[in-house]
């Protein structure tokens, strides 16, 4: 990610989440194509189907592992979700955002399981070999450079240490995956797009909502309304006509 890129991506993020700092999620989600049960009152299904994205993502998780690291860790959200299911991790979460990680740091305040930095993806200030795992949900589009983003978190990672990914794949331009050239053993590679596009086609209405309660100027409600995935705007656009592919990884470090 260049200097400029992370710059803005930055002011981006923490701009949002001075505005909205109580989602604990502000991802895609995840959701069946089928489902159309009634939606829950209020913001409480936007943070269903974005806890299921984490579910998809990390289960089954390893049993055993000790110290796991998050690269682009939000609001928490995922941590908070983790760290319930298994209390034993020890779990350090990074984000490019400032807010993003005073706003982790006020949820885990007093927690000894949870802590949180901040971190550029493309030059992971990480110790070689020291985590039993990494994951990354719906982040790894902002990067700009996959190829050290993969080989950053390899290095991290101890020799049979697990990575669990997911996230936007743009498929009229060459993107690279995780591999063996990067250091890692593909176990399982997964197209989940229509499970993202139905979670957002189902809360989209929520989405916009949420945009329009930033009370952020007229001239940014396209750029906001593409972010958060409200249909007809452009990121649902792209992936519901397979521009972009939204891709599941479970992944070992060689």
């Amino acid at each position: 990610m260049t200097d400029q890129l992370a710059e803005s991506t930055r002011r981006f993020y923490d701009t949002v989440a001075r505005r909205n700092p109580e989602l604990p999620f502000l991802n895609y989600g995840f959701a069946d194509p089928a489902d159309t049960t009634p939606l829950d009152p209020g913001a409480s299904e936007l943070v269903k189907v974005c806890r299921r994205l984490y579910e998809e993502v990390l289960t089954p998780f390893p049993a055993g592992l000790g110290r796991v690291v998050e690269i682009g860790c939000g609001r928490g959200g995922g941590a908070f979700y983790l760290l319930k299911e298994h209390s034993q991790l020890q779990y350090l979460g990074l984000d490019l955002s400032r807010e993003h990680i005073r706003v982790c740091r006020e949820r885990f305040a007093g927690s000894a399981k949870a802590q949180f930095a901040i971190a550029n993806a493309n030059g992971l200030p990480l110790p070689q070999r020291q985590f039993d795992a990494a994951f990354s949900v719906e982040a790894c589009h902002h990067f700009g450079d996959l190829d050290s983003f993969f080989r950053g978190v390899a290095r991290a990672l101890k020799p049979g240490g697990w990575f669990f990914l997911t996230g936007l794949f743009r498929q009229d331009q060459p993107q690279p995956e995780p591999s063996l050239v990067h250091g890692f053993e593909v176990l399982e590679r997964q197209d989940i797009s229509a499970n993202v596009v139905a979670s957002l086609a189902r809360t989209s209405d929520l989405r916009e909502a949420l945009v329009t309660s930033m009370g952020l100027p007229e001239r940014f409600t396209e750029l906001l309304m593409s972010w958060a995935g409200v249909k007809g705007f452009g990121a649902y656009q792209s992936l519901e006509s397979g521009l972009q592919k939204y891709l599941r990884f479970r992944l070992r470090r060689t």
